[in-house]
């Protein structure tokens, strides 16, 4: 059995020339190996391996049959990791002889299956292999696929690149990434070959992922909190990236730009353990992936939530009809824009980055290393109460930009309570999160309002109209009525906020 861990990368067939000049694969230790790979992946009709998270497939490489049998582990920014066990085999065909693990033998010793086993896809490639040796002792295999898989009468083509690791620490996979990408365009691939098969029988679409409830211990140490917590931002991010991309709703925007803002707000909460001069450059290219989002989701929400509370009484109305068809051309664009921002090498160079940076934890301070995840729960979160109190003081008489800086502060105690509060028994934790949520929705709603006013000057632009101008002017006043109608809600809220007990207080 071995641990198999590999970086997938999806590159143009024009760009192979670029990669086989690359200064790394001709500084290989041996001359580059291409080989004719025929794979043959085995199910039954129901796909009973698929749904146990197993693969069974049957190799042709160099003059001989290999079986593996591989568990469906884990993929992270394109890093995939997983269990395998492979042998050598004497014929075309699966020999369970050869599977002898506990965990595998439950599975395939029942006769049933068997016997209902049988080829559903395969692919053919052909594999050239580097073998990259390095001064410290870690040693990478790197692999490039051209061919196709092929699932019944259709053929699908393959070209990628798979840098497997055959020694050392998944960090150096992430280096060599970047390398490459230096002058290969190259694009991280999640799906396995596998997975691509599958997916002709069982089509996925596009999903909405949302954040999942982080798991601490109080003793880890704070640099492993950092490192699963961002972990768990990355995979919130490239989890929707499919559904900005293809899909068709908004909330994957949403959801990518939560996930860029809790990624921020982990490198701040974990300021004591990696630096600010080590967060900053990842903190800038997070900035600007969110600034790109962040023009279709105020697009997303103004056309979603804003507009048809008032288009419903003034259905009619020229200057609103305008306004919606023109917001409408600009949500367009914005997604334009951030579709090909996601699709751009600079969007690849920031996962690989961020993935590297994860995983070589070069951004350790030795002053910090023995810092536990308490202590740096009970110092943060205990620190942005605070901050979030003092705006409480004038919280009605505020101008819209100070209450901005207000939902600012409640967002960045929220990200810290939801980061850490897996630490805590839930008896502690049931009242606060709910009030503290509370009025994050009621500083959201306003401050969706304050900025509908300049929202809607940009989306007219030039083209001014006495239409137009109504609809600015319906705006101003629908504003203001339901600006009023929160605020009134906005003082209880704040008062259940403010009497809920802090649950990191012993």
């Amino acid at each position: 059995m071995a641990n198999e861990i590999e970086l997938k990368l999806a590159i143009a067939p024009a760009d192979i020339p670029l990669l086989k000049r690359h200064p790394l694969l001709a500084a290989a230790s041996a001359k580059p190996v291409t080989r004719k790979l025929l794979s043959i992946y085995y199910d039954t009709p129901q796909l009973t391996l698929h749904d146990l998270r197993t693969s069974l497939r049957v190799r042709r490489m160099s003059g001989q049959w290999f079986q593996a049998v591989k568990s469906a582990g884990s993929s992270l920014a394109g890093l995939h990791q997983r269990l395998e066990w492979e042998d050598i085999i004497a014929f075309d065909h699966p020999d369970f002889s050869k599977i002898t693990e506990p965990a595998l033998t439950r599975i395939f010793d029942d006769e049933t299956l068997r016997q209902a086993l049988a080829p559903i896809f395969r692919t053919e490639v052909h594999r050239t292999e580097w073998l990259l040796d390095f001064d410290n002792g870690d040693q990478v295999e790197v692999a490039l696929d051209v061919g196709h898989l092929v699932v019944v009468d259709v053929r699908e083509p393959i070209c990628e690149i798979e840098l497997e690791l055959k020694a050392g620490a998944p960090g150096r996979l992430f280096e060599l990434a970047l390398a490459l990408q230096q002058s290969v365009p190259v694009t991280l691939e999640n799906v396995s070959k596998a997975q691509r098969g599958y997916a002709h029988y069982r089509p996925q679409p596009p999903r909405v992922i949302r954040a999942r409830r982080t798991r601490l211990s109080p003793a880890m140490p704070g640099h492993a909190a950092l490192r699963q917590i961002g972990w768990e931002c990355l995979t919130h991010l490239q989890g929707n990236q499919e559904m900005v991309l293809l899909g068709d709703d908004i909330e994957g925007v949403h959801q990518m730009r939560v996930a860029l803002r809790r990624l921020r707000s982990a490198l701040s909460v974990f300021r004591v353990i990696a630096g600010r001069e080590h967060c900053a450059p990842i903190v800038q290219e997070l900035c600007w992936l969110t600034d790109i989002l962040g023009r279709a989701r105020d697009l997303d929400v103004f056309l979603a939530q804003t507009l048809p509370p008032m288009l419903a009484p003034l259905q009619q109305h020229p200057g609103l009809l305008q306004l919606k068809i023109k917001a409408e051309a600009a949500r367009i664009d914005a997604y334009r824009q951030a579709r090909e921002a996601l699709r751009s090498q600079r969007y690849q160079r920031m996962l690989l980055s961020l993935g590297g940076w994860l995983e070589n934890q070069d951004w350790q301070m030795s002053e910090s290393a023995q810092v536990s995840v308490a202590e740096i729960a009970r110092s943060v979160l205990d620190k942005r109460h605070r901050q979030l109190r003092r705006h409480g003081k004038r919280l009605l008489h505020m101008h819209p930009e100070e209450r901005h800086a207000t939902r600012i502060a409640a967002k960045k105690l929220r990200y810290a309570a939801e980061f850490f509060v897996s630490l805590y028994p839930d008896t502690k934790t049931s009242k606060f999160l709910p009030a503290l949520s509370e009025l994050l929705d009621i500083l959201g709603v306003l401050n969706d309002i304050a900025v509908t006013h300049n929202l809607i000057r940009e989306v007219i632009g030039n083209s001014r109209s006495r239409a137009l101008d109504e609809s600015l002017h319906l705006f101003s006043g629908w504003n203001a009525c339901h600006a009023m109608h929160r605020l009134q809600g906005l003082e209880p809220a704040w008062r259940r906020f403010a009497r809920s007990t802090p649950f990191w207080e012993a």
